[in-house]
């Protein structure tokens, strides 16, 4: 009786200790991760830094396949680019500050609330995003607000 208690024992702090490990583990790669990982604040921040400095093609990167399809064929970087500007106006955008908050996630999906405030034809504005993006393969991929295609 003494030795199967015993043996019980050594069972039950075994699958505790690979438990404490495995826990552990978890949470040291996602500290590893939100330190130096590409994250998805991070990728934001990289989205639209390219707004800002006109670097339309990490943008056109970072945008799904899927979402760069207009009247069934895919949009070219050059039609991409020249929709963005045709958005801003033709106008230069001073990027200022970024303000990322994290809202929710839903399976793949990741939510956030993005405040980009900016300086167009020499005026301060501010302007308040939803943005779902979701990761693929290594990196991120913004998906709302979806390309300007239409």
């Amino acid at each position: 009786m003494r030795e199967r208690l015993t043996l019980w024992g050594a069972a039950i702090g075994g699958a505790v200790l690979i438990l404490v490990i495995g826990v552990g583990g978890y949470l040291g790669y996602r500290w590893y991760q939100q330190r130096y990982g590409f994250t998805a604040e991070r990728a934001l921040e990289t989205y639209f830094t390219a707004l800002g400095d006109g670097d339309y093609g990490v943008m056109y990167e970072m945008t799904p396949s899927a979402d760069l399809m207009a009247l069934g064929r895919k949009l070219s970087e050059r039609d991409f680019a020249g929709r963005v500007e045709e958005l801003l106006g033709g106008e230069e955008m001073e990027l200022e500050d970024i303000e990322i908050e994290r809202i929710a996630q839903h399976g793949e999906y990741h939510y956030f609330r993005v405040s980009l405030h900016y300086r167009l034809d020499g005026t301060g504005k501010v302007v308040r995003l939803l943005v779902e993006l979701k990761p693929e393969g290594e990196g991120w991929r913004v998906t709302y607000p979806f390309v300007p295609s239409l």
